[in-house]
């Protein structure tokens, strides 16, 4: 039987409630904790006076951040990052629009600093802590976010199981829906009665598993899950993964896709660079300090030098030396030769796990990125020995290439640890095709929070 599902609207409109209350009361409690003897009437005006735009812009911000979507943002760090987001851009946004309004049209009204960042905690603390509340009240309830894999067997087989292993609490699987599911033990039902099995199953999300579907079968399927009222997801191939996000022509009427990366004609190809290069002088300025004590941990904890070369090949493949810290013991690979790392690798030391945990052995990449080898964000650069078997097992590895690597990128958001190569392509595909000012800012955003709790893979 499925799981009981809560009514979305019950919840909206509970927390809806409660943040009105909340996000005006805010505003009191820190007027009050300001002002033990009275609210000065300067102080008070623009608060009665514009109250409920302020009010609007915070539900509208807090809603923006996805705090009222249980569906896609399933667990309490989704909504710990947006509540932060909603109580610096709602609670935030609207102070600086108060400031407005003093200095142009009302200069007798005045704010407190200190009201408004006690403001901004109140209501950043209000929305993480309800958030948190609600997910545990969901969680005991029974309430889950069913999905469904939808394709052939060999292809959605893997992918439930890969799904149903590192999903969130929140995440159930229901099974797998196959074009035959006649010749499929254990399979919800085939792909004609997929409208029967959202409705008896309470799907929430339909996964596509794309696989080696012929072109014929593989638009049936599409056409079924399009008449269901659910998400709809494509787990792409290699071969689709280039398509993501890509410039759109005609010749002749005759519609065509570039396949070319989306930075080449773009504008921000030079302001790539300018933004590399800034943020870079920065990052080595202000993590001077931490880098020496890194290095000095590293020399007190195991023999050998701090820095770690290695070559790496880069843009259009040209090899270059990107720098690390040391993680592993020194001459880690004198007795194996090149091997790929993994997570519980025994030559790692202990301060080295750490530094990975925390990406701050990749702090001394910042230069190779102002000398120009790497950029923030892109493809993370692979050694030599390896590329060349990779792009034998699949030639479109090849197309990392075409971008100088980064730092960062979608791999390293959004994927694990213990994520294969061939999942991180598929990213590094997504990327090549959708290269833009806004797409690196999520990225590098998102890192933080990576970074943060410790998370994504290397």
């Amino acid at each position: 039987m499925p799981q009981r599902q809560t009514p979305p609207v019950r919840k909206e409109a509970l927390l809806l409630s409660t943040d009105i209350i909340a996000c005006s009361g805010s505003m009191g409690i820190a007027l009050a904790l300001r002002f033990p003897d009275g609210v000065p009437d300067a102080h008070l005006i623009l608060y009665l006076n514009y109250l409920p735009f302020v009010l609007v812009w915070r539900l509208f911000i807090a809603s923006t951040a996805g705090l009222y979507d249980f569906r896609h943002r399933v667990t309490l760090t989704d909504h710990v990052f947006g509540s932060a987001g909603a109580a610096i851009f709602g609670a935030g946004g609207g102070y600086i629009f108060l400031a407005l309004i003093a200095f142009y049209y009302d200069p007798a009204a005045q704010l407190s600093r200190i009201v408004a960042a006690l403001d901004i905690v109140f209501v950043g603390a209000w929305f993480a802590v309800s958030r948190g509340l609600v997910i545990k009240w969901l969680r005991a309830t029974g309430y889950r976010v069913r999905v469904a894999v939808v394709g052939a067997l060999e292809a959605a087989g893997p992918l439930a199981e890969e799904i149903a292993r590192y999903a969130p609490r929140l995440v159930s699987v229901s099974g797998i829906v196959t074009p035959d599911a006649a010749n499929t033990p254990g399979a919800l039902g085939n792909v004609d009665q997929l409208p029967e099995i959202v409705e008896r199953e309470n799907i929430a999300q339909l996964v596509l598993a794309q696989g080696d579907l012929p072109q014929a079968e593989f638009r049936r399927v599409l056409s079924q899950c399009d008449h269901c009222s659910t998400d709809l997801y494509l787990y792409p191939g290699l071969g689709l993964s280039i398509l993501a996000n890509s410039r759109v022509i005609s010749i002749g009427g005759v519609p065509l896709i570039s396949l070319r990366p989306a930075i080449e004609h773009s504008p921000y190809r030079v302001g790539k660079r300018v933004l590399d290069v800034a943020a870079a002088l920065i990052g080595l300025l202000l993590c001077a300090l931490p880098m020496a004590i890194v290095t000095l941990a590293i020399r007190m904890q195991s023999p050998g030098p701090a820095l770690f070369r290695q070559e790496r090949a880069g843009l259009h493949g040209r090899v270059f030396r990107i720098c690390k810290f040391r993680t592993m013991v020194a001459d880690a690979e004198a007795r194996t030769g090149p091997v790929l790392s993994s997570a519980d690798d025994a030559r790692i030391t202990p301060l080295g796990r750490f530094l990975r945990r925390t990406r701050l052995d990749e702090l001394p990449q910042l230069w190779n990125v102002l000398v120009g080898d790497m950029s923030l964000v892109g493809p993370r650069p692979e050694r030599p020995e390896f590329i060349a078997r990779f792009i034998e097992e699949d030639p479109l590895y090849e197309r990392r290439a075409l971008l100088k690597p980064g730092l960062t990128g979608l791999a390293q958001i959004h994927g694990r640890y213990d994520t294969g190569y061939a999942h991180k392509l598929r990213y590094d595909l997504i990327y090549i095709n959708s290269v833009s000012a806004m797409t690196d800012l999520r990225i590098l955003l998102a890192t933080i929070r990576t970074v943060l709790l410790g998370e994504g893979a290397i």
